[in-house]
């Protein structure tokens, strides 16, 4: 009954096919029974070679050597496995304060990264060159340790062609060591000849004007734009592809040192000047900032900085050239996008990111007819990913349609807020619901490729999370991803980023019981730890010399949890009541630094 549908022509076309297939099982068939009597014979010496085999055993008594140990992977391929280890973890997943603590996430994951290095000799080499790719120094004792690690001569090894990368976080520096420390800097960017990335963090204190404090052993002086000029022009700024700088916000003389700085970093990518404010500092005579050269800046394709720092802002705008500039945050954002650095600058901008400057809801939910956004397409007209700070996403869909240009290219709007207590249909559908029913000419054809690409951000934690939570890292619409940052886990769906409360407390439960659990603090030094430990991975005779020898920390974590408590006691007994307690994190190093002449 098959057939009868079937024309003759497929008919007999089918049966062709068939005796072609026939013809072809039967030659396979007919050259598998020519190889039977040779698979017969094989497997008869087979037999017969075993039985001698056993024979030859029983009269000898020797039975042949097995060789069972695991074959080697080549160096090639184990440098690859840790240089993939080390990009699983990039840097904006921990939280590096000293405050957390020796059992913290970030200290954590530096044992493991020590851990490796212990492994194995053949491993030891990969693992170092891991551990040492990118250097965190939380406290002044780490710089005088490291700077000495990299200068021995008797470790066999060079370390500081290691190093690509170096970060100084809320690193407090008090003036009795100022002088050797700030030395010791020096030595390090000398040294590390193969240094990409130097970024600086400064401790929460210098801001809040706790160096000014009677008593207080705090140096502001070695953050000033002079000594940060004169350690990063010294060879190490030619090199650098990411700088991250301090910035004061009311100092026209840090804007001469950061363009002396400027022109000398020629390979510049990124460039990250978050603001510092500085209280109470003596006033500066007038600079005119306009006997400046004009300095150009060609490869340069990210650029953070706050408006807040009016004189970099009118400087960048005259007398920098950033022809390559692709992304723009706006840091500590008032709520006025700058539209005259815009219009010198923004022609190729694809990223703007107006980040907001703190938690509270009250300072930085500003109304969206702030920002000047009916100005942004005329002055970024490549305008890809826009985010902003404002209460009603419809407001700003409606300073995007009152604008005269479109913006056409304009794919993904993201706004910051506090609250998380909405759910997808109110935040998408009824946001353009609400824009296309409150004004009759409202249309969309001024961002025709936004669709409803819209979401909520409510984790204010890192300047880059609209970056690290991209929308096109999810596939589709009910995809949801969960990654960490800063020790917190954040979730991001289509529709929002928001940090998961209930993780982080279970992750936080979890570290309490390991911190219990673990009994011993590794103190040998890596760039996270102080203790002076150069050679201990090489030889034993090394370690054992280093630690008679002394070291540069006292106690590492130790020694903070120790000052620590010794400062509640001093609090509970009246002793420095005047005092707030988190004032004194600048002294637990005070035994960190060996003061060498």
């Amino acid at each position: 009954m098959e057939l009868v549908g079937r024309s003759l022509d497929d008919i007999a076309q089918e049966l062709a096919t068939l005796r072609c297939e026939k013809s072809a099982l039967e030659g396979e068939t007919a050259r598998l029974n020519a190889l039977m009597p040779e698979l017969q014979t094989l497997r008869k010496e087979n037999v017969d070679f075993r039985g001698a085999l056993k024979f030859f055993v029983r009269q000898t008594q020797f039975v042949p050597g097995i060789d069972r140990s695991p074959s080697e992977l080549p160096a090639e391929v184990v440098s690859v496995v840790f240089d993939e280890l080390a990009l699983i973890t990039p840097s904006y997943e921990y939280n590096p304060d000293v405050h957390l603590g020796p059992h913290s996430p970030f200290m954590d994951h530096v044992r493991f990264q020590k851990g490796l290095t212990l492994l194995c000799k053949r491993w030891w080499e990969p693992a170092t060159q891991a551990l040492y790719k990118r250097v965190v120094i939380r406290h002044m004792g780490q710089i005088s340790a490291l700077a000495r690690t990299l200068s021995a001569t008797d470790a066999g090894y060079d370390f500081s062609s290691l190093v690509k990368d170096i970060a100084l976080h809320e690193c407090a520096i008090l003036k009795p060591f100022s002088d050797v420390v700030l030395e010791d800097l020096r030595l390090i960017l000398r040294r590390c000849t193969t240094l990409q990335s130097f970024s600086m963090v400064p401790h929460f204190n210098y801001s809040s004007g706790v160096w000014q404090w009677l008593g207080s052993a705090l140096d502001v002086s070695w953050m000033a734009p002079g000594s940060l000029r004169s350690f990063l022009c010294e060879g190490s700024a030619t090199r650098l592809l990411h700088l991250e700088l301090p910035l004061a916000t009311d100092s026209p003389s840090a804007i001469v040192e950061l363009h002396h700085i400027l022109s000398q970093a020629t390979r510049l990518l990124s460039l990250r000047l978050p603001p510092l404010y500085l209280q109470n500092m003596e006033d500066e005579p007038p600079i005119a900032l306009s006997t400046l050269p004009v300095l150009s800046m060609s490869g340069l394709n990210e650029l953070q900085f706050s408006t807040r720092c009016c004189y970099f802002t009118d400087w960048a705008t005259s007398y920098l050239q950033l022809p390559s500039l692709t992304s723009l945050t706006l840091l500590d954002h008032d709520g006025h996008i700058p539209i005259p650095f815009l219009v010198a600058h923004g022609g190729r901008l694809t990223y703007l990111h107006c980040y907001p400057p703190g938690n509270n809801p009250d300072r930085w939910q500003i109304s969206s007819f702030d920002y000047g956004l009916r100005e942004l397409a005329g002055v970024t007209p490549m305008i890809e990913h826009l985010i902003v700070c404002t209460r009603l996403v419809s407001k700003v869909l409606h300073e995007l349609n009152y604008a005269k240009q479109p913006l056409l290219h304009l794919r993904h709007l993201d706004v910051w807020l506090h609250s998380t207590r909405l759910t997808r249909q109110r935040v998408i559908e009824l946001s353009f619901n609400r824009y296309d029913a409150t004004t009759a000419r409202a249309n969309r054809e001024k961002f025709p490729a936004l669709d409803e690409n819209v979401r909520f951000l409510s984790y204010h934690g890192h300047s880059d999370l609209p970056k690290i939570c991209h929308p096109s890292a999810l596939c589709t619409d009910d995809e949801t991803r969960a990654l960490r940052i800063r020790d917190v886990c954040v979730v991001q769906t289509s529709w929002c980023v928001r940090a998961n409360e209930d993780f982080a407390e279970l992750h936080e439960k979890s570290n309490s019981a390991t911190a219990a659990s673990d009994e011993e603090e590794d103190p040998d030094f890596v760039p996270e730890d102080d203790e002076e430990d150069r050679t201990s991975w090489i030889s034993e005779d090394a370690s054992d010399s280093g630690s008679e020898t002394g070291s540069a920390d006292n106690g590492g974590e130790d020694s903070y949890e120790a000052v620590s408590e010794g400062l509640d006691v001093q609090l509970q007994s009246g002793l420095y009541t005047t005092l707030p307690l988190w004032a004194f994190n600048e002294r637990w190093a005070l035994e960190a630094v060996d003061s060498r002449p």
